[in-house]
């Protein structure tokens, strides 16, 4: 059983212009594929906790579902900020960036009234890390 191919069809009234087809045409591709982004963006929310509401009260999921979208927002703008030159982390899925990414192990320290953060050498991933952050140090400086 094959899942994840859809094909689309647009029927469109006669028109007697050539132009008018060609832009009639990209308006309907335009509009369709700002819903496959929208499509895009549910998937991550439900890949980041949407699927599944954890309380019984209406009110606590409705924090739930915040504390979701504000997290969805901040790895969205990470990607865009601190690895968009790296095309393999920048277009990643959400769970596939938090392996990589939020899950590295790391240790906060401070001496001197310098704080540091040192990152696991052997991480696959460290480096794209530690750029950055060297990048997101320039974005806000």
């Amino acid at each position: 059983m094959m899942c994840g191919l859809r094909h689309t069809a647009f029927v469109l009234a006669p028109c007697s212009a050539e132009a008018t087809m060609a832009t009639g045409i990209d308006v309907l591709e335009l509009r369709h594929r700002g819903h496959a982004r929208v499509e895009d963006r549910i998937h991550q929310a439900k890949a980041a906790g949407v699927r599944n509401l954890p309380c019984k009260e209406v009110a606590e999921n409705d924090v739930w579902l915040e504390l979701v979208l504000a997290a969805q927002d901040l790895v969205c703008w990470s990607k865009l900020i601190c690895f968009s030159d790296d095309p393999e982390l920048s277009g990643c899925e959400i769970a596939t960036f938090r392996y990589r990414i939020l899950h590295m192990a790391a240790r906060l320290t401070r001496s001197g009234r310098v704080t540091s953060l040192r990152l696991d050498k052997t991480w696959t991933w460290a480096k794209q890390l530690a750029l950055a952050f060297t990048r997101l140090r320039a974005a806000f400086a």
